[in-house]
Order: structure tokens, then C-alpha cells, then sequence
């Protein structure tokens, strides 16, 4: 008897891979802002105060040298006048002699003290001015600065592979075995 034998090899299939490469470098990209601060100068001159006291001197006797001056050539006049006024009033009583008065009592007479007054005046006011200053007020901005870098980026790509090959070839053998002679039976 013939058997037939089929002997049958698949294909194998291989595959040589080769993978992609992908590398990618950056750098940032820089950014700086720069401002100085602004300057601001303020500027207020001192204010004039003015005390005008001089009424107020003069009111309780104390006055400027030609007030003074004009006060002492006053006093002086009326004090010259009331010493020639007792003098001559001296004179008359002296000279009077109906009256028979003698010269101690006359001397006594002008050497008793006179009565002196007291006033209550009112007093002006002081007079006080201050003049202000306006304020200035002098501002300066300063500009804003910007200092850009960009980025950078960098690609390296290389591309992968597949390759497929056979291993081992499909094949398909057929034998005949056996024989066509019986020699068994």
C-alpha cells in the first residue's frame, strides 16, 4: 500500500526592528523687566512768621530809640518847665511878706511827695503774619526696560526601521511511501 506523506513547513517570518530615535533639547526663553524706581523730590521753603510787638512796647513804655528819643526830650521839657514853675512860685512866696512865711516851711512845702496816678489802659494786640510757602512737588518717571532672549529648540529625529525576512521558507513535500505490491498478505 502507498501512504502518502505530506510534509509541510510554514514560513517564519522575522522581523530586524529598529526604533525611532527622537532627542529634543530646549532652552527657555529669558525674559527681565527692569524699571528704576521713579524719583520724587518735594520741596516747601520755610514760611515767613512776622511778631509785631511795637504797639505793645510802646503802650507800656518801652519804645524805639527815636520813641525813646522823642519821650525823654518830652519828659525833659516838662521837668525843666515844672522846675522853673517852682522856682518862680518859691520866688512869689518869698517875696509875699503879708503872708509871713518863712523859707523852711516853703522848702517843705515842695518836698512832700506828690500823688501819684495809676491808669488802666487797654493794650493792642500783637500783631502776628505768617506767609506760607507753596508746596513743589517735582516727579520723574523712569522708562520701563525689557531685555527678551528667545528660546531655543532643537530636534534630532531619526527614523526607525522594520525590515521582515523569512527564518525559515515555506516548503510543502509530498512522499509516496510504501509500496504497490502487497507482500504481506
Amino acid at each position: 500500500m502507498i501512504d502518502l506523506q505530506v510534509h509541510q513547513k510554514f514560513a517564519k517570518l522575522g522581523l530586524k526592528i529598529t526604533p525611532f530615535q527622537f532627542d529634543m533639547t530646549t532652552s527657555p526663553a529669558n525674559l527681565t523687566i527692569q524699571q528704576p524706581p521713579a524719583t520724587m523730590v518735594i520741596n516747601q521753603p520755610a514760611a515767613t512768621l512776622e511778631i509785631d510787638r511795637s504797639s505793645v512796647l510802646e503802650t507800656i513804655g518801652y519804645c524805639s530809640i527815636a520813641a525813646q528819643q522823642q519821650t525823654f526830650n518830652q519828659n525833659a521839657l516838662e521837668t525843666s518847665n515844672a522846675g522853673i514853675d517852682r522856682i518862680v512860685r518859691q520866688g512869689y512866696q518869698l517875696g509875699d511878706i503879708s503872708k509871713k512865711i518863712s523859707v523852711a516851711k516853703i522848702v517843705t512845702q515842695h518836698l512832700e511827695p506828690k500823688a501819684k496816678m495809676l491808669e488802666l489802659v487797654s493794650v493792642p494786640a500783637i500783631k502776628v503774619s505768617v506767609q506760607d510757602n507753596p508746596v513743589t512737588i517735582q516727579v520723574s518717571v523712569n522708562n520701563v526696560q525689557t531685555n527678551t532672549s528667545l528660546g531655543n529648540v532643537q530636534v534630532q529625529f531619526q527614523a526607525g526601521s522594520v525590515q521582515a525576512y523569512f527564518e525559515q521558507e515555506p516548503s510543502i513535500l509530498i512522499q509516496a511511501v510504501g509500496s504497490l505490491v502487497d507482500t504481506e498478505s
